[in-house]
């Protein structure tokens, strides 16, 4: 379900939140409109309980409790739900900023018709008036100052809103990237691996899908000799290659340790053995030194192993075929790209 910046429907579910807000006691922030507005559109049922049982325990929301419910249920999102937390945001921040332009010329005629209205005033009461009318006068002038300070006041709460709402996008923007991001090497990490084969799965994509994993040589040895400094390092510029020589299509993930995996989707086993083979050819040739020491250090490389999807098969079992096949390849003198349809070699 979609929910645009204009939808009737994402609407009338912001206008069913803001009375139970304010029933329970609910604090107004844009966090708890993103809880509440996700409870009227029933696409998180476990979320729905857990606010339910809140509501029956505390009669209200608690802001820590909200908290936490928002992290568990908003940040670790599926690409779908992600897109629906999305549009809500979009939906919320639009509305408010309607409201915000529409009070903003409210605002306006209303000091325009006040300052007119008091200039009247003003005329009237340089004639010669009862005091009863006088007394009104002031009184209406009065009046008409006051209400165009609500409508100022009113106008600053709604930029305010809008200030909060831009931050909570910002802050779900950093949460998603905190959550699939490898913080050392910038890489995806490998539940976004996971998250694009199950779409490549519920999509029956019928396209070729090849995995390459890699694993840095000695890498253990290397550290135990420069330090693990000097091995994330070694680590950054790995990642930063693999980046570089990708293509577009290609996703580079950190598998874990000295280990990373490119998932190549629309890519046969022989580009795939390509993309690798330029990987490794262009890791070896990249110097080092130790910045302590000015030590020249030698060139670091790395094996590899390529495996193509077969049938319907898992992602788990294409990245045990190429774990295999890279095992092979450092059972045979590492720095090399060896096919996972070698891998029955290592039983023989």
């Amino acid at each position: 379900m979609k929910f645009s910046e204009n939808s009737s429907l994402a609407a009338d579910y912001l206008r069913q939140a803001v009375p139970k807000m304010v029933k329970h006691n609910i604090v107004p922030n844009p966090l708890n409109y993103t809880l509440w507005y996700s409870y009227y559109s029933n696409e998180f049922p476990k979320l729905n309980q857990e606010l339910d049982h809140l509501i029956e325990r505390f009669n209200t929301c608690p802001i820590d409790i909200g908290e936490t419910l928002f992290l568990e249920h908003m940040t670790n999102l599926t690409p779908s739900s992600t897109q629906k937390i999305d549009d809500f945001q979009n939906a919320l921040s639009s509305m408010v900023i309607n409201l915000s332009e529409t009070l903003g010329t409210t605002a306006q005629d209303s000091r325009t018709y006040a300052g007119a209205m008091n200039n009247n005033i003003d005329s009237i009461q340089a004639q010669d008036v009862s005091a009863n009318t006088a007394s009104l006068l002031v009184e209406l002038k009065s009046n008409s100052e006051a209400i165009c300070r609500v409508n100022e006041d009113f106008q600053r709460q709604l930029d305010n809103a809008q200030a909060q709402i831009e931050r909570l996008k910002q802050d779900l923007k950093n949460s998603r990237e905190e959550a699939t991001t490898d913080p050392l090497t910038g890489l995806s990490n490998r539940r976004v691996m996971a998250n694009m084969f199950d779409q490549f799965w519920a999509g029956k994509n019928s396209q070729q899908l090849c995995v390459i994993m890699l694993d840095i040589d000695h890498f253990k040895a290397f550290n135990d000799k420069y330090g693990h400094l000097m091995g994330d390092q070694i680590l950054k510029v790995v990642a930063s290659l693999l980046k570089k020589e990708s293509p577009t299509t290609v996703t580079p993930v950190r598998f874990g340790g000295e280990e990373f995996v490119l998932f190549c989707p629309k890519m046969n086993e022989s580009a795939a053995q390509d993309l690798a083979e330029n990987i490794r050819i262009k890791l070896a040739a990249i110097s080092f030194n130790n910045k302590k020491n000015n030590e020249k250090i030698a060139p670091v490389t790395a094996s590899f192993g390529v495996a193509m999807r077969k049938g319907n098969e898992v992602l788990d079992d294409m990245i045990e075929r190429a774990d295999n096949a890279l095992y092979f390849a450092k059972k045979n003198g590492r720095n090399r790209v060896e096919l996972a349809a070698r891998e029955s070699s290592l039983t023989e």
